[in-house]
């Protein structure tokens, strides 16, 4: 499988603050849905390949901005059909969803994929 070059991305959002996308943390619960969420095997498809290379090319905020716009669902919903894809869930589905999200989000001990750079000492 292709990797996720560098784990995060340092970045200046649009009020000026310098900030951190944890690519490899996103990259990681994509492919998490698709096998634990969707139970679907990950095929290095054609749009597979162009999310790895949107996540190591990012270049500055409105990079960043551009992936985190849409929810990681969305992302592993279109690996899965390699093509971008129109996001729908029932309640049901989305209740599963935020719940395999906390807990993701508890292991790994996140709030987001994009947090504030450490102040250096």
């Amino acid at each position: 499988m292709k990797h996720i070059k560098n784990s995060q991305f340092l970045f200046i959002d649009d009020d000026g603050q310098e900030k951190i996308f944890l690519r490899e943390k996103y990259f990681e619960f994509v492919c998490l849905l698709i096998t634990d969420f969707f139970n679907k095997k990950i095929i290095e498809n054609e749009f597979h390949s162009y999310f790895i290379s949107l996540l190591n090319n990012l270049e500055d905020y409105e990079s960043v901005d551009y992936i985190n716009h849409q929810i990681p669902y969305h992302w592993a919903l279109s690996i899965i059909q390699n093509k971008h894809t129109t996001d729908s869930y029932t309640p049901e589905e989305l209740e599963q969803l935020l719940e395999f999200s906390l807990k993701f989000d508890k292991q790994n001990n996140l709030t987001s994929f994009i947090i504030a750079r450490p102040l250096s000492s």
